[in-house]
């Protein structure tokens, strides 16, 4: 999990060129958009999404949401409804 500029595309590429892993799901790229020249289009055990996948139209109403609800709970002490699980990895 990370940024798109965290991750050698090139390195990556050949890795799943070469099965050394199985697949991999990118939302993020060091370009962005991902340009139509990337060799990543052509690996076929690869999920590319746009960063917003789960755009719907109560998109913004629930972000909105959430952030305040996290909000209150900072300034009250309290727990985050979206907190970071570094143990299983987000």
């Amino acid at each position: 999990i990370g940024r798109g500029v965290t991750v050698d595309e090139k390195a990556l590429c050949s890795t799943l060129n070469n099965k050394k892993i199985l697949g991999a799901a990118l939302d993020v790229f060091w370009t962005e958009p991902l340009p139509k020249t990337s060799p990543l289009w052509e690996c076929d055990n690869i999920l590319i999404t746009a960063h917003n996948a789960d755009f719907t139209d109560d998109y913004f109403k629930l972000g909105w949401k959430v952030w305040n609800e996290n909000l209150i709970a900072f300034f009250a002490g309290g727990s985050m409804a979206t907190p970071v699980q570094k143990d299983i990895g987000y």
